[in-house]
């Protein structure tokens, strides 16, 4: 057996190579959001789209498993998001950019340089993809922002968090008004106003990185209490839950997950009965999921509508590359075997 065709064979997987490289990098991301959903405005002028960013989580120095690696994982990782995001970004045209919490996978746990270099990181990400200046950002921590899981929360990392994202923690918008929740320490903006639940003139929409009504306790309770919001959006489990509740009784609360199988326009009244809760999924393809992707909510008068932009699934381009890694090695370990093999016959011949 002679491997007479073997340049063509060489020829054929770097063509092949090519074209993958070419679709996964490039036409991958821009044929996945034909599989998104647009939502229209009726009045554009009393319409707020908002994007939600939940959990990136960019890498940090020190808490890859395969260490020698970590350059090729961060840059990989924050590559994706940022590829991501720009499609997202440019797909809405938001009005308001939501990110809630886990920011940055070692911000509880870097020292001062290290943070630093991590905000700018994310920065880079994020902020150099969007070119408007009249858009909102509104930024909140997580537990691996500031603490809170497996590191202690202090006052220097809550300063430093807020010295990097500096704003207030209750911000209005058009109709809109937006507070924060830190459920973390328990902390929530200062309201004096009676509120009234059913009076939509202002929509209240409370911002938390835990989710509240996924998990009831007593500082849940003065949240909904003294807000009174009629809709919330929170983070933490890297996953897509709709929740929906009545507002004052806390009865009969119903769970929709969402995967890219079941997506579509979830469609809403705020200031009815019930109060709802959008748990926004992880952004970021290393958290152990595979479905990952952006929050997409437009906000009319009462009438809200919800969808989820998914992202392609990175594993499965690195399961392709892999592939033809072993393609290319099995070629040359065969091409190494027939030398050795001709080699071995020729040295016998001459015997």
């Amino acid at each position: 057996m002679r491997f007479r065709n073997k340049p063509c064979l060489l020829s054929i997987l770097l063509i092949l190579t090519t074209i993958c490289v070419v679709y996964v990098e490039i036409f991958s991301y821009y044929l996945n959001t034909y599989h998104w959903y647009q939502i229209e405005c009726l009045h554009p002028d009393k319409c707020t789209k908002i994007l939600l960013v939940a959990d990136p989580q960019i890498i940090g120095n020190h808490d890859e498993i395969l260490h020698f690696l970590t350059p090729f994982t961060i840059f990989d990782s924050d590559r994706f998001l940022r590829k991501t995001y720009l499609q997202a970004y440019n797909f809405v045209q938001p009005d308001i950019v939501i990110f809630l919490g886990d920011l940055m996978d070692e911000a509880h746990r870097a020292s001062n340089q290290e943070f630093h270099q991590y905000v700018r990181r994310l920065l880079n990400i994020f902020l150099d993809t969007s070119s408007s200046s009249t858009v909102r950002h509104i930024w909140l921590p997580g537990d691996n922002d500031i603490g809170g899981e497996d590191s202690m929360i202090t006052q220097e990392k809550i300063r430093r968090f807020e010295r990097a994202f500096s704003q207030p923690n209750l911000i209005t918008f058009r109709n809109l008004n937006l507070f924060k929740i830190n459920r973390l320490i328990s902390d929530i903006p200062v309201y004096k106003s009676n509120r009234d639940f059913y009076n939509t003139s202002n929509i209240f929409i409370g911002l938390s990185h835990i989710p509240l009504m996924f998990k009831p306790s007593t500082f849940v309770e003065k949240v909904i209490n003294k807000m009174k919001p009629q809709i919330l959006f929170t983070a933490h489990e890297h996953k897509s839950i709709i929740i929906n509740a009545d507002a004052h009784l806390r009865q009969n609360i119903h769970l929709t997950p969402v995967t890219p199988d079941n997506n579509g326009i979830f469609e809403y009244t705020l200031g009815t009965e019930d109060m709802y809760e959008i748990i926004v999924p992880t952004a970021s393809y290393r958290m152990g999921t595979s479905n990952v992707g952006y929050g997409y909510a437009v906000i009319e008068k009462n009438n809200l509508k919800y969808t989820l932009l998914w992202s392609p699934s990175r594993f499965n381009q690195l399961n392709l590359y892999c592939i033809l890694i072993f393609l290319f090695v099995l070629y040359f370990l065969c091409r190494l075997v027939v030398k050795c093999f001709r080699v071995l016959c020729s040295f016998r011949r001459k015997l």
